[in-house]
């Protein structure tokens, strides 16, 4: 049975009180600079209360750059234990300039509890960078799931992760960035099933932009991919996934997991 989690990248709005610019660079940021525990505690507060007892922390709001010294990587963990969520995921961009980047992040990862870094890569070809990262995923113990982004078949997103070879290297399957993309979903989990460590959940309202909405309201197949991957007995994390910039996700995504877990029945 496939776990369900919120992706705290969910929030990523929340840091301008949804009135900054529709521009995920500027949320970002905005988000890195009000990382604290009162910041943090009240995001892990809201995730709890709407019945989550799993998280995939992103890594603006727990950053390996930023926070690697200090206590403040402990604070998030002692917090995410305070209300019970478990740790899924890392989940956010790479961006290497060369293979040695490539081990701050996952140490840094393997430190803070998550078992796998979910994300795409930009600024090296991570089907070179795969060798380097099965390396340093297997002296960890740690997982890398490729997120897809601009790829536009399976094939392209298997041929991210050097044709599944390295058994630590697999695909974040972004159910978002098909609809976008106009990839069906289902057809791609079906192709990437045994490299799918983990999918992140989510619906767009067209193809050709990235408007996300509640699952099921939107153009993918939301619950006929979450039914193929019930039925194939594919036990990983379900992450529920909806970042708008203007508004409050959460009675979207409390709506979203109510469907998710009927579909699941």
């Amino acid at each position: 049975m496939p776990n369900i989690s919120f992706i705290s990248a969910n929030y990523v709005g929340r840091a301008l009180n949804y009135r900054g610019p529709a521009d995920w660079m500027a949320n970002d940021a905005a988000t890195l600079k009000a990382a604290s525990p009162d910041h943090f505690a009240a995001v892990a507060a809201d995730i709890a209360a709407a019945g989550f007892e799993a998280i995939d922390i992103w890594t603006a709001h727990c950053n390996w750059q930023h926070h690697a010294s200090g206590d403040y990587i402990e604070i998030v963990k002692g917090i995410c234990s305070q209300y019970d969520l478990a740790i899924t995921s890392y989940a956010g961009g790479l961006h290497p300039s060369s293979a040695a980047d490539l081990e701050a992040p996952f140490k840094f990862m393997k430190q803070l509890g998550a078992p796998i870094f979910a994300g795409g890569m930009w600024g090296a070809d991570p089907a070179e960078m795969a060798p380097r990262i099965q390396k340093i995923c297997d002296k960890l113990g740690v997982r890398y799931a490729f997120e897809n982004h601009p790829e536009k078949t399976p094939q392209e997103i298997l041929a991210k992760i050097a044709g599944g070879k390295f058994p630590r290297v697999g695909v974040a399957l972004d159910t978002g960035w098909c609809g976008t993309q106009g990839i069906d979903a289902v057809e791609c989990a079906k192709r990437l099933r045994e490299k799918l460590f983990i999918v992140h959940l989510k619906d767009v309202k067209a193809a050709g932009a990235h408007d996300t909405c509640t699952l099921g309201d939107g153009i993918v197949p939301i619950e006929k991919l979450v039914r193929y991957l019930l039925d194939s007995k594919w036990e990983g994390t379900l992450c529920i996934e909806h970042e708008p910039y203007d508004h409050d996700p959460m009675p979207d995504i409390k709506k979203s997991a109510q469907r998710v877990k009927k579909w699941l029945e």
